[in-house]
């Protein structure tokens, strides 16, 4: 008799829909997905309908907070269909709402066992006041007491909830993972009329680097902006490609404006994106703060290096410097420089890391991702039988 459980998100993405729509295949469990929003505030997805069962509980956060923390998620009809599905494990995206913590306490109270998925790491915590460390350390191990199993994302997540008392039995590897066939294919069927593509939208440039995701302070694309204005004092080959939008976009074209190499592209929705994967030459992601970081998964995937700093946690796991990518301090305009220059040398060794990281990358993929969560699964729901 298949197992029933219910997996609790904030909102849907489509970097999720296809390992649901593949646990719903499972001869194993019966899923059933509740969102707590219907959408993700300054995210322009468009997502068709779930294949897989899925339901949207109303949300009575206030306007404006979907998703923020602890009041952006208040979704009281959760109980009612977590009773109506009579679930045997309950998997929570998160913990930062009262909708999770309500799942949770109830998951508790029912004797449901819960299995714990987010991209926290300790690189945030960096800095921060030792007081809200120690509040938030009390809050973390109560957390954990009530969690059977934790879904790990990847190294410096499991590091994070072996620090808050996980046990490392219960933690399991379910890596962060994209479609790497999706971005290989089409990244190969761009990058087949790459030098066309550029010279109709005018990207003249030998090197190409390029930046993809929201326009906002963590992400640090003012940094990179003047790390492009450093280099290009010596050199006029290197241009940056920024697809995205957000609240900083006005700031960063006026930090850009009397850079000619700098090209602001606007939204693309994530099936657009392996067309400029295809023509550029690096990928950067220079965040202040970045728990993982996806689009790297993607650029490595389409072929490319990346170039990134110490604060993306997807860093620890798939850049190997020199061979798959580089690494570079936060907030440091001059290092970044440094870094693009010594990148941007020969196109044949960027083209040699973007196999190499090619290559690395194709073990994150949905099928490890869906493994671990089964390993969890089969742990925690054989403890509740035993």
């Amino acid at each position: 008799m298949k197992k029933r459980v219910a997996i609790l998100v904030g909102v849907p993405t489509p970097y999720r829909d296809p390992l649901f729509e593949r646990m719903a295949k499972s001869t194993d469990y019966d899923i059933q997905a509740l969102y707590c929003c219907d959408h993700q505030m300054d995210q322009g997805w468009r997502l068709s309908a779930p294949l897989y069962p899925a339901r949207f509980l109303k949300n009575l956060a206030p306007a404006g907070w979907d998703g923020r923390q602890l009041i952006g998620s208040i979704n009281p009809g959760l109980r009612r269909e977590l009773r109506a599905f009579r679930p045997d494990a309950v998997i929570v995206y998160g913990y930062a709402t009262a909708t999770m913590l309500l799942a949770i306490l109830w998951a508790s109270i029912h004797r449901i066992p819960v299995l714990m998925r987010s991209d926290s790491n300790l690189l945030d915590e960096e800095g921060k006041p030792p007081l809200a460390l120690a509040v938030k350390g009390l809050f973390m191990r109560w957390l954990t007491s009530r969690v059977s199993g934790f879904l790990s994302v990847g190294t410096l997540n499991s590091r994070y909830w072996l620090r808050y008392g996980a046990k490392p039995e219960r933690i399991f590897l379910a890596r962060y993972a994209v479609d790497n066939e999706y971005f290989r294919s089409q990244a190969a069927r761009y990058r087949a009329c790459r030098q066309q593509i550029r010279d109709e939208n005018g990207w003249r440039q030998r090197y190409l680097l390029l930046f993809v995701g929201r326009l906002a302070g963590e992400k640090g694309v003012d940094m990179l902006i003047e790390g492009v204005r450093r280099i290009s004092k010596v050199r006029a080959d290197i241009g940056l490609l920024i697809v995205g939008e957000g609240p900083e976009r006005k700031s960063l074209e006026k930090r850009a404006q009397n850079l000619p190499q700098v090209f602001f592209l606007g939204f693309h929705d994530w099936n657009q994106l392996p067309r400029f994967y295809a023509v550029a030459d690096l990928f950067v992601l220079p965040s202040v703060r970045e728990p993982w970081g996806l689009v790297i998964n993607e650029a490595m995937a389409s072929g490319l290096p990346v170039l990134a700093t110490r604060k993306v946690g997807a860093a620890q796991d798939l850049i190997i410097e020199g061979e798959s990518g580089y690494l570079v301090p936060e907030n440091d305009a001059e290092a970044m420089a440094s870094a693009i220059d010594r990148a941007c040398q020969s196109e044949e060794r960027l083209r040699t890391m973007g196999e190499v990281a090619q290559q690395l990358i194709e073990s994150w993929n949905y099928g490890a991702t869906l493994n671990g969560f089964h390993q969890a699964l089969a742990y925690c729901l054989g403890s509740k039988v035993a």
